[in-house]
């Protein structure tokens, strides 16, 4: 990965285990896409269960190869969208920010309570979207083994 935009200088660097979350961004877009996919071919194209196994788990091993810079990038750009009172790196903001005896101003102070206010309610958003997929996981399991006994019959 690239130091830096070669634009603007904005610096990609983090703390070690920043990148991590990109990789549940990844998962969570690669089991949307292939679940979808697995869905179409099967309910809409009349696709055989095992041709749309079969195209699923190729989507599910190439897309994640592709769409890990876009991850990423998806990461970074919620990360500065959170965090918009802190500079990659963990240091204070290019605004005054420090007090005279070198320690974070009140104001500071105030504006990083904020962004930790923001970052809670994205991962309250984020937990809930997590458990709408799980449910709606579950219903499509359902849905599936509904089906496949109403064929058996």
């Amino acid at each position: 990965m690239a130091p830096g935009c070669t634009s603007c200088g904005y610096s990609y660097g983090r703390e070690p285990g920043f990148y991590l979350g990109s990789i549940s961004i990844n998962y969570g877009v690669t089991s949307i896409c292939t679940i979808l996919l697995y869905a179409l071919m099967v309910m809409r194209l009349g696709a055989s269960h095992e041709a749309a196994l079969a195209v699923s788990v190729a989507v599910a091993v190439l897309l994640p190869i592709l769409f890990f810079r876009w991850s990423r990038a998806f990461l970074l750009a919620l990360d500065n969208y959170v965090n918009v009172n802190q500079s990659p790196g963990g240091t204070t903001s290019a605004h005054d920010g420090t007090t005279a005896e070198g320690g974070l101003s009140e104001r500071h102070l105030s504006h990083l309570k904020a962004d930790d206010g923001n970052a809670g309610c994205a991962m309250g958003v984020v937990l809930a979207l997590i458990l709408l997929f799980g449910l709606m996981m579950a219903g499509v399991t359902l849905f599936f083994i509904a089906s496949q006994t109403e064929w058996a019959m």
